[in-house]
């Protein structure tokens, strides 16, 4: 078997360690003591006071429960359970990301199929792009916080240079060629000359046109609108160098570069978050995803949604981690309660603002049913702009895949080394033709496919 990295590396220990499996279950039923379970999760300082105030909501509820809160940064999260995992203390219930699938195949955590009857749950009244499986009868459960990728702007950046506003539905939506051009007209120098007028200085910006994470869920849909991928098409290597994955990545870069309507990888690292570089206008537009709508809503930030630029065959996906129970946990019923709890959009006031601020609901009623649609994505909440609906909601809904973090083995490993190689491109320093064909000589051996079997 190919290396695994660090989540796996203590796939022994942790086989070893977790001693209590369905057997705790059946061992809780019945008792009236109270429980302590752990909960290790991250989140920006806002996610954090929400999670904190629901999960008090969630104790008083269920007063035989204490939940023993632990909130790790996201950048130091994976190190940290490890180190927790070796020491024999695993948290019972847990935020995750793409790794939680090697841990699902090692037999570390919980197959949330097993779990379904007993939470009184079914696969159906899931979104079917949502599930992080490891095989097709196994599977880590579907997305909880789910977010997407997204076009936000500032509305009053776009007032001031009497630029349209982006547009809201998919068939209307901006070619690549037009959002350049847009960009263009929203970046200006300290004089206050756009950067479509020969005599701007592209050395003395004060408002950038557009900003964009440079992660892979910014840029993979629109490579998968453009027909490339992750991977190849035989699955056994990295796609990125591909030429029409390639052009996708160098169009990001050339925003950069080229028309310099994006800051540097220098500059953009001594700028704000979204929500704050949007709400001082030192940036027009940032694609990015829309767990940054909670902290614009706070932001002050007269702001907006549009769908992405992408005229043709238009592609995205949800995307998110989940709730994980780990098979070392003595009290499996109260982190069912506590897993069905955070994962119910109406299971207390606290949660609804969650799910109508930072995340997305991931049971496919909330998409389906007028009803439901507006109980979370009603316009007129403070979260959810003019627009969303159609930006956001159906445009996600409409044409979601799998999302590449989701269905890629080994993502984590792979992207952790494509990261770094796109530094490169970000700076000019490197085609993305020329990085990604370098990288994929350290990629290629730890690509083992996918878990859906067909390409991301």
């Amino acid at each position: 078997m190919k290396r695994r990295g660090m989540a796996l590396g203590l796939a022994a220990l942790m086989t070893c360690t977790a001693l209590f499996t369905t057997t705790a279950k059946a061992e809780n039923k019945g008792s009236d003591e109270k429980e302590t379970i752990k909960f290790t999760y991250w989140g920006s300082g806002d996610e954090k006071k929400a999670i904190e105030e629901s999960v008090d909501k969630f104790m008083e509820a269920n007063p035989n429960i204490e939940v023993d809160l632990m909130h790790i940064p996201s950048e130091d999260f994976l190190t940290k359970l490890n180190a927790m995992i070796a020491a024999g203390e695993a948290p019972d219930v847990s935020y995750s990301a793409s790794w939680k699938c090697q841990m699902g195949e090692d037999g570390l955590i919980y197959n949330f199929y097993d779990l379904l009857d007993d939470m009184g749950l079914s696969k159906d009244d899931y979104l079917s792009t949502c599930w992080w499986n490891w095989s097709p009868t196994e599977s880590a459960g579907p997305v909880q916080a789910n977010v997407t990728t997204n076009l936000m702007y500032n509305v009053d950046c776009f007032e001031e240079a009497g630029v349209d506003l982006p547009p809201t539905k998919v068939e209307d939506a901006w070619s690549w060629d037009e959002f350049v051009e847009m960009a263009q007209k929203l970046t200006l120098d300290t004089e206050g000359r756009n950067a479509a007028d020969p005599d701007f200085d592209a050395n003395n910006i004060k408002q950038y046109g557009v900003m964009f994470g440079t992660d892979w869920n910014v840029y993979m849909p629109f490579i998968l609108s453009a027909g490339g991928g992750y991977l190849n098409e035989s699955m056994d290597g990295l796609g990125l160098n591909d030429e029409k994955s390639a052009q996708i990545l160098q169009n990001f870069a050339d925003l950069i570069n080229v028309y310099h309507v994006s800051p540097t990888a220098v500059q953009k690292n001594a700028m704000p978050s979204a929500a704050t570089a949007l709400a001082a206008k030192q940036t027009a537009m940032y694609i990015d995803g829309s767990w940054n709508h909670l902290d614009l809503m706070n932001s002050g930030c007269n702001w907006g949604v549009g769908v992405l630029p992408i005229d043709e065959n238009y592609t995205t996906f949800f995307d998110g981690g989940s709730l994980i129970i780990f098979k070392s946990t003595k009290h499996l019923e109260a982190s069912e309660k506590l897993y069905l709890w955070l994962t119910n959009p109406e299971s207390s006031e606290r949660i609804t603002e969650l799910y109508r601020t930072l995340w997305m609901p991931v049971q496919t009623e909330y998409y389906t049913d007028p009803d439901k649609v507006d109980f979370w994505a009603s316009e007129e909440l403070p979260a959810r702009p003019e627009g969303f609906q159609d930006a956001i909601v159906k445009a996600t809904y409409d044409h979601a895949v799998v999302a590449t973090e989701i269905n890629v083995k080994n993502f984590n490993e792979i992207n952790t080394l494509v990261g770094s190689a796109l530094e490169q491109v970000w700076s000019g320093k490197k085609t993305a033709e020329e990085a990604m064909t370098e990288v994929k000589s350290q990629t290629d051996s730890l690509v083992e496919g996918t878990y859906s079997g067909e390409r991301s």
